[in-house]
């Protein structure tokens, strides 16, 4: 387990797309953080030398803990002054299509949706699988009213069935919006959009991600749910089928998140990498996409920070990133189950 624990450290710096099953090792570094955490209570107990293998090991890992769980130390911490009138509220949100097909078995799960941004009020707001229908209380018309405070967007379609539906990504803004732009990725229907906005006086930009899904079915996450290690013929074949689609996301993760890391090097203005990146802290395009930035968890947050609710993985897959000429506070993950994401939000300024 120490040893698997200290291999878990490299999903960060392979590249998927070259070895792929560090990815994996990363993917399950709580698990193996959790086993040498009950290695070292064991030896400690038993006053064996064999405790210093897992802490060492856990030594060599330590920030990433910071990545998954952060203790409220802002009494310990100096405080900055703030001039609460630059100040703005950032939130990222994946809405799962704002629930159009009831997997949430709640009819009102949409306008609770708009309920909960309305009564927060964010300045930005930057959604993934969002979704319009020409009629009703989704289209793109009513979604706009519905949040009018933020008046300008940004919105973009990477899908549309008979003219009726569109699917995509959007982000939607109290500031004026100068410049809008997109990176798109080959054979998907992920994208990433940057769009420039003009906040107190100055420019930021703002990138709303959505990195590749793992498209896991239905029949996976019933496979899942009733895995009891017969290591039969069937249960053979449903490991190995989750096996190639966590491979296959992982290799085209790792691209995207390059080509959207290159794009940010570039900006002439500071930003803020928003959005689901659908990979935990301890992976290659978690480090890709972080680069030189701040997380605004890191930074602001407490406790636990997991924002994905379904089976596989329950971990933090959604992320504000920003500039370190940004301070950031005030961050939170809202315990709402109105997606299988839960929304995150901070507040934020120029310094």
């Amino acid at each position: 387990m120490a040893v698997l624990l200290g291999l878990s450290y490299l999903a960060v710096f392979v590249n998927p797309q070259y070895f792929w099953p560090i990815a994996f090792l990363g993917l399950l570094y709580p698990l193996f953080l959790l086993f040498n955490i009950v290695f070292v209570i064991v030896w400690a107990i038993k006053l064996k030398p064999q405790v210093f293998l897992s802490l060492v090991m856990i030594a060599l890992g330590w920030n990433f803990m910071g990545r998954y769980a952060q203790f409220d130390i802002s009494l310990l911490k100096k405080k900055e002054v703030i001039n609460e009138a630059k100040t703005f509220k950032v939130l990222t949100f994946n809405v799962r299509l704002f629930d159009r097909y009831n997997w949430a078995k709640d009819k009102e799960t949409s306008h609770e949706i708009f309920q909960f941004i309305q009564k927060e009020s964010p300045d930005i707001i930057c959604f993934q699988e969002f979704f319009t229908h020409s009629k009703g209380d989704l289209s793109e018309k009513e979604i706009v009213d519905h949040l009018r405070k933020t008046n300008y967007h940004h919105i973009k379609y990477t899908l549309s069935k008979t003219g009726s539906s569109g699917f995509g990504i959007a982000t939607f803004s109290k500031f004026p919006i100068a410049k809008m732009g997109e990176i798109l990725f080959p054979k998907t229907y992920n994208l990433c959009i940057f769009t420039d906005l003009v906040v107190h006086g100055d420019t930021i930009r703002i990138y709303n991600n959505h990195l590749q899904s793992i498209r896991f079915h239905k029949k996976n996450y019933d496979f899942i749910d009733s895995l009891k290690i017969r290591y039969n013929q069937e249960e053979i074949k449903g490991v190995l089928d989750i096996t190639n689609r966590l491979k296959w996301a992982f290799e085209r993760r790792a691209n995207q998140a390059e080509s959207v890391a290159a794009h940010v090097r570039l900006s002439p203005y500071p930003v803020i990498v928003c959005g689901d990146f659908n990979d935990s802290p301890v992976s290659y395009t978690y480090r890709t996409m972080r680069q030189k930035l701040n997380d605004a968890f890191v930074e602001s947050g407490s406790g636990f920070g997991n924002t994905y609710l379904g089976k596989f993985p329950s971990y933090r897959i959604d992320y504000i990133l920003l500039d370190k000429k940004f301070s950031v506070f005030n961050y939170r993950t809202p315990k709402l189950e109105l997606s299988d994401h839960y929304p995150v939000l901070c507040r934020m300024s120029l310094k």
